[in-house]
């Protein structure tokens, strides 16, 4: 049926709004003007005076213990652990927990512990990163405990800005400020990159201080190591950080965020292995939001945070999801062969918003000089963001029916097979 553009002129103001009603509710409400009041807030902070940090001794800086697992991370790891070894806190050790390995690992370790530089420890079998933290934590000295990946490259200032956040009595874990690595090698790890601006950089610097934050990137996290030992370590889980996050929560901790506190970590470089990744991810919202950890919508037992979480999660990320494709039906019976001009006016709009958002996220991004190139997202990132909910659907679904796909390449089988279903 082709589509007649008098109709156009019968839609009234509020069958407009209901046109732009993805574009308006996906991210508008959810990025757009938390992060546009956000960056006022900033600007006035900006003439504030700046207030000096006194910390830069071993006596009044307490042992972070950094658990770093490693599994075949190949000649990389030399310049991870350069970068870690190199940072301007005075009182860390770094743990290296090998997961069976059957590359150069185990040799470079061995060097850079016969330097004294390290302490490392390899398992025979692999058990997966979880398995690792785990052993790691064990042995950790610290009073702190900070989580990477093999791949996280730490800038030197890192671990003395995650510090600074822990000087809030109330705050039990900090969530850093990752950045892409390998944002200039593809487009995919180009959209990526802007992503996380727009996701960490912008949104958990609102996020943290309204106590919103429900999760620390496990690629750069740090927690106080008796949250830890009292939450029984790391439970295998595909989302390890998101139930980490969580489960100190749960215990009445705050978790903040160091802006400053700057890491790179490497992103899927292909569409096929971004799918992959964000499966998993997706689908830990269903498993331990929903399953494990739905008990935070108890007003009595948990704060009001806990539950305004819960609340914002549910809307944004499963009911708006469900909300597309009625949307859909809908403007096709209310202006038949509509959806061709609909489309091109959804992503004029949502153009438009992502451009800000990005010039947001641009401004309040401490590494300004180098990250001009997340402009040139700006004409496909409405084509990524559709991409990102078809995967979302998809890892829905999986969970729904408590399916075993994408799984097999994060847990070896011995471990998937004991992994608790909820």
């Amino acid at each position: 049926m082709s589509f007649d553009f008098e109709n156009l002129r019968r839609i009234t103001e509020w069958q407009w709004l209901l046109l732009l009603a993805p574009a308006l509710l996906f991210d508008t409400t959810r990025y757009y003007l938390t992060n546009f009041l956000y960056s006022l807030f900033s600007l006035f902070q900006f003439f504030l005076p700046k207030k000096k940090d006194r910390r830069g001794t071993s006596s009044d800086s307490p042992m972070v213990s950094i658990l770093l697992p490693v599994y075949n991370e190949g000649p990389d790891l030399r310049e991870v652990l350069d970068s870690i070894l190199g940072n301007l806190y005075p009182n860390f050790e770094l743990l290296v927990i090998d997961d069976a390995s059957s590359d150069e690992t185990r040799g470079l370790c061995l060097d850079y512990q016969a330097r004294g530089k390290l302490r490392y420890f390899r398992k025979r079998i692999r058990g997966s990163k979880p398995s690792s933290l785990n052993y790691g934590l064990f042995f950790a000295r610290g009073d702190y405990v900070l989580h990477l990946d093999g791949d996280t490259r730490l800038e030197r200032s890192a671990i003395l800005e995650m510090m600074k956040a822990v000087q809030d009595p109330r705050v039990g874990g900090v969530a850093g400020n990752l950045f892409a690595r390998n944002a200039r090698q593809n487009l995919t790890t180009l959209l990526q990159s802007a992503e996380f601006a727009m996701t960490i950089n912008a949104q958990r610097r609102w996020l943290a201080p309204m106590d919103l934050l429900q999760i620390a990137s496990g690629a750069f996290s740090l927690f106080k190591k008796k949250i830890m030992v009292r939450s029984r370590g790391v439970d295998p889980e595909y989302g390890e950080d998101l139930d980490i996050t969580i489960k100190a929560r749960k215990m009445g901790a705050r978790i903040a965020f160091a802006p400053d506190a700057i890491a790179e970590t490497a992103l899927p470089p292909t569409m096929g292995g971004l799918f992959r990744q964000r499966l998993r991810w997706d689908r830990c919202y269903v498993r331990l939001n929903l399953r494990k950890h739905g008990n935070l919508i108890n007003l009595l037992r948990f704060r009001l945070g806990d539950f305004v979480c819960m609340v914002l999660d549910f809307f944004f990320n499963l009911v708006l999801l469900l909300f597309f494709p009625v949307y859909l039906v809908w403007v096709e019976i209310k202006i038949p062969g509509s959806m061709p001009f609909i489309l091109v006016v959804t992503y004029l709009f949502y153009t438009l918003v992502i451009f800000t958002q990005i010039t947001i996220s641009f401004f309040l991004s401490p590494k300004k000089h180098r990250e001009w190139r997340w402009f040139l997202t700006v004409p496909v990132y409405f084509l990524y963001s559709l991409y990102l909910r078809i995967i979302r659907a998809s890892a829905y679904l999986l969970e729904a029916f408590r399916s075993k796909r994408g799984s097999s390449r994060f847990f070896p089988d011995y471990v998937r097979s004991q992994i608790p279903r909820y």
